[in-house]
């Protein structure tokens, strides 16, 4: 129901300036995409070059096969975690949604289990084979439960060709995420943790903490899903398990497009909007990086906005079963990353709002209303508290490594300095230094001049299709009555955003407001298209437009790795990873051509040590720490090598092309003089670019042998 009705002239205007907006957005956005779009005829050529299939098509086939098994698994325990809950459904509920969310309820499940495997140390085979074959034998149990559950409650909508053309579009990144997703990784943060530090759990078979990787003390539920499916894979090969790996963290991608179009319907949004919302989620090009990387956010984002439809769900109907679901899909978050305590406070100011209209509509229950739901918040930190209490024990901090300045705490490896530079330099993305004016044109900068693999261009493409439906969901809260869940979507939207502007705006972060906002936005354009004759069409075009020209962003990226004949087999691993990764060629040599118990020592290498068969030392992120410490430390260049020497390794892999230059080198003190740097730098130099021991070196990197 409208809250006002617009005169006709102004109704008019709404479809036209949207169409100027979007139009202008569009220009504004591909003249800053000279980097991928602007490249994609050559990208394109460079998808061709040999064989496209080979043996190694088998090791994708396994891995599809061990990440399906998994998701049978999340299934069948889900299934009856969700009977024994048992929510109310709604009138028109959705079996798609449910589907979703036995699968993120089993997910959850698993998570704590793999953790208690892993705190009594059973990380082996033989407990992945056994939690599939359980997983197995409740999902087959769960199917002949199931068999009574009918069609949609609503009158099914006849499939126009318009939405079979957005259901291909949203296959389109779906399709390139799962190609990527079972190729050999090459994103930073899967190298620096959510591979590596699984890996070494297994080795260990243990969660014990990994010595000198810092990221083994964070919370890491997501990251159990790729340790199970390294297992099961292993007892193939160790590409199998990296793959299957790959692929089960995948999985979230399209279980979020699913309960996105499963919410919309619910909520009365016709199917051609739905899909509209669906292809906006899907469309964003970091959501493909993130999908095909192993990274986390989208298991994140899909714990969301459960959590935020279960919330709806409880303010409807009062049913503390909602609350239950809401505490383990917030649990399951928190015990993936430390920002769901945004999350969290955007739902504790929600639930305040909801006891606030009790105490005038329900006051004799307004008591056990607000004991209820903020009981569920309190257990949603219970559930995720043994990741934090595993590492408050070890260090002191139950958040640590961040704040040590706050929270004093301690680990080998790590300390206050690194603590608050840690601070800084996520501080940086979006901008060294911000001024009001940046934080007002926050939302067109990540709109449109957002760039990868930039932190001050916010490292990552969002996308202008959520730009364009900004200013129709606002126009909508103000004159319409939507529906209470497009309302609450939007209110922990703006909150959540809210809190990424005054921290670290990483595009990434925002995922998770991304689902919310598309289901928003669809509500609000439906409202507006329902008042204003003939300009559904007007919006449909505007916004899938849009979101189906992000696609050509994300295909470039695609193009770019070139992944398809490494999949598929035609091409190596180590080909592809040589293409993909300029220092493989190293850690290529070093496993193969060094002694398997050849120390390494690794200087400003990404921290990757998952490509790295051998020994090493490395410091965490800030990774020429000790170099720059033995530097200043030592009085001369002999003295610096025997300091090196004493660390064990037999080699030194440096990243050198920044290093010597004195306006942009981590190893000079601005507070001593130029010539004390100077020498500084040489002993440097002289210790990692020393020719008579240099095995292999370019213009970017040098490995030398230390005796």
């Amino acid at each position: 129901m409208a809250k006002a009705d617009p005169q006709p002239n102004q109704r008019s205007l709404v479809p036209v300036l949207t169409a100027a907006w979007a139009t202008v957005l569009l220009i504004a956005f591909f003249a800053n995409r000279g980097d991928d779009v602007g490249r994609l005829g050559q990208l394109i050529g460079d998808l061709s070059g040999g064989a496209l299939l080979g043996e190694g098509a088998l090791a994708a086939f396994y891995a599809a096969v061990g990440a399906a098994l998994i998701f049978g698994s999340w299934l069948g325990v889900g299934h009856f975690a969700f009977s024994a809950i048992r929510p109310v459904r709604s009138d028109d509920h959705s079996h798609i949604l449910e589907l979703a969310t036995k699968a993120a309820l089993g997910a959850a499940v698993w998570s704590v289990v793999w953790l208690v495997l892993g705190t009594v140390g059973l990380y082996s085979a033989t407990a992945a084979v056994i939690a599939i074959v359980l997983g197995q034998l409740l999902f087959a149990f769960s199917l002949k439960r199931v068999r009574e559950v009918k069609e949609e409650s609503r009158v099914p909508e006849r499939a126009t060709l318009a939405d079979k053309a957005l259901l291909l579009l949203i296959s389109f990144p779906l399709g390139l995420s799962l190609i990527t997703s079972l190729a050999p990784p090459t994103a930073k943060d899967t190298l620096l943790y959510h591979f590596s530090v699984p890996k070494q759990f297994i080795v260990q078979g243990s969660n014990a903490f990994v010595d000198g990787n810092i990221a083994s003390y964070l919370a890491l539920g997501t990251e159990m899903h790729s340790l199970w499916a390294m297992l099961l894979g292993s007892l193939v090969n160790g590409r199998v398990g990296e793959a299957a790996a790959g692929g089960v963290i995948w999985l979230f991608f399209p279980l979020l497009l699913a309960a996105v179009f499963g919410i919309t319907r619910e909520i009365g949004i016709s199917r051609r909007w739905s899909l509209i919302a669906v292809l906006m989620v899907a469309s964003v090009p970091t959501a493909y990086h993130v999908a095909s990387s192993a990274y986390i956010d989208l298991a994140l984002a899909l714990y969301v906005l459960l959590a935020a439809y279960v919330l709806t769900r409880w303010w409807k109907t009062s049913e503390t079963s909602w609350l239950v679901l809401m505490a383990i899909f917030l649990g399951a978050a928190l015990s993936s990353k430390l920002t769901t305590l945004f999350v969290i406070a955007a739902f504790a100011l929600l639930i305040l709002f909801r006891v606030r209209k009790a105490q005038a509509a329900e006051p004799d229950r307004v008591g056990k209303i607000a004991a209820f739901a903020f009981g569920a918040l309190l257990m949603a930190g219970v559930i995720a508290s043994p990741w934090y209490v595993r590492t408050w024990a070890e260090t002191g901090s139950p958040i640590f490594p961040f704040y040590l300045s706050i929270v004093p705490a301690e680990a080998p490896g790590w300390d206050v300095e690194r603590s608050n530079l840690f601070q800084m330099m996520n501080s940086q993305y979006g901008g060294y230094e911000k001024s009001p004016l940046d934080y007002l044109l926050a939302p067109w900068n990540i709109s449109v001049t957002a760039q990868p693999e930039i932190a001050t261009h916010f490292d990552g493409v969002l996308g202008i299709a959520f730009l364009i439906g900004l200013p129709l969901l606002i126009h909508s809260l103000w004159k319409f009555e939507l529906p209470v869940e497009a309302r609450i979507f939007a209110a922990i939207a703006a909150v959540m955003f809210l809190f990424w502007l005054f921290s670290s705006q990483q595009i990434r972060y925002l995922l998770p407001i991304v689902p919310l906002l598309a289901i928003s936005i669809a509500a609000s354009v439906q409202a507006i298209a329902g008042q204003l004759a003939g300009s559904s069409k007007w919006f449909e075009a505007g916004l899938a437009g849009a979101s189906a020209a992000m696609l050509l962003v994300t295909f470039a990226w695609f193009a770019q790795k070139a992944p398809l004949r490494v999949v598929l087999g035609g091409e190596t691993p180590d080909s592809y990873l040589a293409r993909n990764i300029d220092y493989y060629p190293y850690y290529q040599w070093l496993n193969t051509e060094s002694a398997p118990d050849s120390k390494v020592w690794l200087i400003n290498m990404r921290r990757d040590t998952y490509h790295l068969d051998r020994p090493y030392f490395s410091d965490y992120l800030f990774e020429d720490w000790t170099l720059r410490r033995m530097v200043w430390e030592s009085r001369n260049g002999e003295e610096l090598k025997a300091r090196a020497a004493a660390l064990g390794v037999q080699y030194i892999l440096t990243r050198h092309d920044f290093l010597f230059d004195h306006e942009r080198s981590p190893l000079v003190d601005d507070a001593r003089p130029k010539a004390e740097n100077e020498a500084k730098l040489r002993m440097a130099h002289d210790l990692v670019m020393d020719k008579a021991r240099t095995v292999k070196a370019d213009q970017k990197f040098s490995l030398v042998k230390v005796f």
